[in-house]
Order: C-alpha cells, then structure tokens, then sequence
C-alpha cells in the first residue's frame, strides 16, 4: 500500500510517494514510488503538478504483487520431539547406531516420525508414512525405513532402557527411593498362537477373553517418571512378573535402597519370599496390598471387627479413614476402614446382583462365569443367586489389608506411599489409551517389541514436558497441534510465516529454553530456530 513519507534534508521537508515491501531476506524494506519535491516550495503551480502526477500514477499500471501458499506443516511436534530426544542425548545415539550399521538413511529419521505421530494421532506405520509430509523437518522417509527402524529398536531395547534411566537421573537430579509396579496386557485380533512366541492365549486384565495377549510390566518412580519395562508372554501370571522386575531393579540400575510398591496381584508367598533372602533384603522393601479374604482366619477375623480400628486418620473430603496394625513375623499388616470404600463396595456388590437376576431370566448366557454374579447351581444346570456368599462379602465392606516390611518409615507414610500407586495406574491408562499402544498391527517378536520400546520412548517424552510445563496430555496435544508453519512464495521471495503463538505455546518454549520464532522468518534462516530442520537437511545434502 502506497503512503506519503516526510523526510527533512538541510533544513528542508521532501515529500516521496512509497511502499513496503519484502527483500530476498524476508525483511522489511522501502521503495520511492515519485518524488513530489520540496514541501516548502510548493505553491499553486506546485499543488496542480503534484495531483497530475498522482492522476498519472492512478492511472498506470499498479506494480503487480502476487503472493502464495506453497505449503503448510506443523512443526510443533517434530520441533519439541527433536528437543526432547537431544535432552535425552537419543539424538547422538541413534546416530551411533546408524554409523555403527552403516544404514543408507538415518535412524533418527523415522524414529522422530513414528514418535511425533504416537503423541500427535497415533496411527499404523503405513498411515504414519502416509502423514510425514504434514510434520516440519520430515519428509522422504520410505516404508521400509520404518519397519526396519523396529528391529533396531527391538535389539538395542536394553540398551535404550538403560540410556533414558541414566539420563533421567541426571535430569531431575533425584535419588530413587520409592518404586512402583504393575502389570497390563495388550491383545491382539489374531487368534493365531505358535509356540515360544510373545503371543499367547491368556487371561487378559481389560476383561477380553479368547484372545492371544502378550504380558506388560512397569515400574515408575513417585515423579510419574518411568523406569524400565518387561515384556512376557500373553499366558505368564502377573505374579510371576514381579521377580523379574525386582532382579531388574538389582541388576540394570545402580541404586540404593528402595521401596517397591505393588498391588495385591504381586502378593504371592514366593514373592513376599524374595525379600526374606539377604541379597534382596539389603536394597530392598515392600509395601503390598494384600488380599483380605486369604488372609489366616485369625487375621482376617481380627481385621474385620470395627472395634479394633481405634486410629483415625486426618480427613480426607469428609472421609475419616480409621486404621489397625498387626504384627506377623518379620512384616506388619495394616487394616484401613473408610466409609467411602463401604459405599463403593455395597454399590458394586449391588450390580452384581442385579447383573445375576438379568441372567437368570436369560439362561443362555449363565455359561459365561456365573460365579462373578452371585450365581451357584448344584447340578450344573439350574442356577440361584447365592444368598450366603452375599453375607459373607457383606463382611468386608470398606476394609483393605496392606503389608509391608518397612522399619524405615510410619504407618501413616506406608499409607500414603500406596495411595500413590495409581499413578502407575494413571501411567498404564495414558500408554493405552492416550499413546493408543494397540492395535498391534505387528506379528512377530521383534516387531512387537519395537514398536512398544517407541511407545515407552514417547511416553518417557511425554512425562518429561509435562514435568517441565505441568500440563495435561490432552493440553498438550492441542498445543502443539496448533504450531504451524505456512511457506509463501512472494514474487520471487519465499519465507515462512508462523500461526499466531498460543499462551500454552509460549509456556512450552518458556519451560523447554526454546528460541520463539519469529512471526516471519526468510527460508535460509528456519535452521537458526528449528535445529531439526539443520538436522534434515544436513542428511540430505549427505544422502
């Protein structure tokens, strides 16, 4: 757009006709459309010139300015991935292992698109492929690469393990004193089993039943930051697990004495006598949950009567928790009553029931384990809803039993510390759900493993940005949905214009030490601020 300038030289006001427009650089700049001469000097004769000459420049042809959008990319994740994976020092292993293998294409490539896809929309490996065009800084990636990018994350998964444990430790500057556990499984569509693979028919704990599972565990620490993970095959009991993890906590990691913390599926005798040997006893404690009703009938009797919980705690939300502690051999047993839980357990109790009566009146479905509905039947045809189970359950409403063999911390501390266990609860739900670990799209071992050491590496990503920014996944999602490039051709000019900062977007790159990007940006100095895009172009100019 034209506009008059004002300019004084030697004590004189010159008028110039002039317009903005962008250099090869991207920047700012000014041409003289006409000069209209001293300001001073200007008279009748002057002011009838000057309208002839802005009449003329009317009726000229205007200088012809096209713009357009050759492209547009999202570069917050593949911009904040890359971040994190050089916080991680993963960016220098990788390419160590693409040196080491001497690989056509860098490893790192197609490891940063599967992971800004996972945290992004997860999808399979081809629809992952299909997108990589939408991601700055990503791009020329063929499907092979991909899939071949697994195997190598399959062999070197111990390794990575290791490598992100180390650098956690040295990132958040904490000491490992309190560790937790649990186990999930993840199934798969195919009922196909072979013998000696991961995939196996087992007792899946999201309730899908015929299924071929493979068996998941993780351990994390109290910061929600993970540690390490295993994986078993689909038929392993979670209790078997638990030994397992314990040894990887002795072996793989070089730490003082924790607190293992699990739920009562790891409460086994042969795991509670794990920590009874010397070798485990020196670096290691538990606090369990323990199963009530299996308990000797003297404890479970004793646990049960309300008359022996003297001990309230402080309340929580109008729900005094009341508490009792026994004395076993070399551990101690921790009763807790609340009324909350006793109105929890009374409802659930209560459907169950109600779910007993629906399939009593549909006799065709009674096949399909009666017994978790308060169904029996004497001779393997009629059922009845059973009355004396339903007193006997009764009994337990509100009480929950949790051992331990600490000597190191209070009743109330072994309390909160397995209060925190749903954490790792909340970890399992966001490496499900949130990250979409399945569908599993892969069949063999190598591919299995893989494709969830990349989901464990974005997971561990992921927890880092939240502990630097304290948002939600979902916040974050959005946030860095939203962090867009556009590239425009001007003329002859091409720069990058950015989409307008979010607050959130401003507190990532406040919390993470990144550069803000200019709102325009020329083509030849995007590097100066996305170091992936360096990176990239780098590996094409040596490709």
């Amino acid at each position: 757009m034209a506009y008059l300038r004002r300019e004084n030289k030697k004590g004189n006001t010159y008028l110039s006709i002039c317009e903005n427009f962008r250099d090869e650089n991207g920047k700012v700049a000014r041409r003289v459309l006409h000069n209209l001469g001293n300001i001073d000097l200007i008279g009748e004769e002057a002011l009838e010139r000057i309208a002839k000459q802005l009449l003329n420049i009317i009726q000229r042809p205007i200088p012809s300015f096209s713009s357009k959008e050759i492209s547009r990319v999202n570069y917050g994740f593949s911009h904040i991935v890359y971040h994190c994976l050089c916080a991680y020092d993963l960016v220098n292993l990788f390419k160590r292992l693409t040196r080491k293998h001497k690989l056509n294409y860098d490893l790192l490539s197609p490891i940063l698109l599967m992971l800004c896809d996972r945290l992004n929309d997860p999808l399979s490996k081809l629809g992952s492929y299909s997108v990589q065009q939408e991601y700055f800084g990503i791009k020329n990636i063929e499907l092979h690469q991909i899939y071949r990018s697994l195997d190598y994350l399959s062999s070197y998964n111990e390794l990575i393990q290791t490598h992100i444990y180390k650098q956690n430790r040295d990132l958040f500057n904490y000491e490992l004193d309190v560790v937790f556990f649990d186990v999930t499984t993840f199934y798969f569509d195919s009922n196909v089993v072979k013998q000696d693979e991961l995939r196996q028919l087992g007792f899946g704990k999201d309730g899908k039943i015929g299924k071929t599972q493979i068996v998941f565990s993780l351990l994390i620490d109290k910061n929600k930051m993970p540690i390490g993970f295993e994986i078993f095959n689909g038929k392993q009991f979670e209790g078997h697990t638990f030994e397992n993890a314990i040894t990887r906590l002795k072996t793989k990691f070089n730490i003082g004495k924790v607190i293992v913390v699990a739920d009562s599926g790891m409460m086994s005798k042969k795991n509670i006598g794990l920590f009874d040997t010397a070798s485990i006893a020196e670096q290691y404690e538990y606090i369990v949950g323990d199963r009530l009703k299996s308990l000797p009938h003297s404890i479970k009797t004793y646990l049960i009567e309300k008359t022996n919980y003297t001990t309230t705690l402080a309340e929580e939300q109008d729900n005094p928790i009341k508490l009792c502690v026994i004395k076993q051999d070399n551990k101690t047993i921790i009763g807790t009553w609340s009324a909350k839980r006793a109105a929890k357990d009374r409802y659930e109790r209560e459907q169950k029931i109600k779910k007993a009566e629906q399939l009593l009146k549909n006799p065709a479905q009674l096949k399909k384990k009666p017994t978790n509905y308060y169904l029996k039947t004497t001779d393997k045809i009629n059922y009845q809803i059973d009355t004396q189970r339903i007193k006997e359950d009764e009994k337990f409403d509100g009480y929950k039993a949790i051992s331990t063999n600490t000597t190191t911390i209070s009743t109330e501390q072994v309390l909160e510390q397995y209060s925190y266990l749903y954490q790792i609860e909340h970890s399992f739900r966001t490496f499900k759900s949130f990250l979409e670990t399945r569908p599993m799209f892969h069949w063999t071992d190598e591919r299995i493993k893989g494709h969830l050491v990349m989901c464990y590496i974005s997971f561990v990503l992921l927890r880092y940005i939240q502990q630097k920014t304290q948002m939600t996944e979902q916040q974050l999602r959005t946030t860095l949905s939203k962090m867009q490039l556009s590239k425009v051709q001007s003329n002859k000019e091409v720069f990058w214009l950015r989409s307008a900062n979010t607050e959130e977007a401003l507190v990532i790159n406040k919390k993470l030490q990144l550069k803000n990007i200019p709102d325009t940006i020329g083509n030849d100095k995007i590097k100066n601020y996305i170091p992936s895009f360096k990176e990239y172009m780098g590996h094409r100019r040596a490709a």
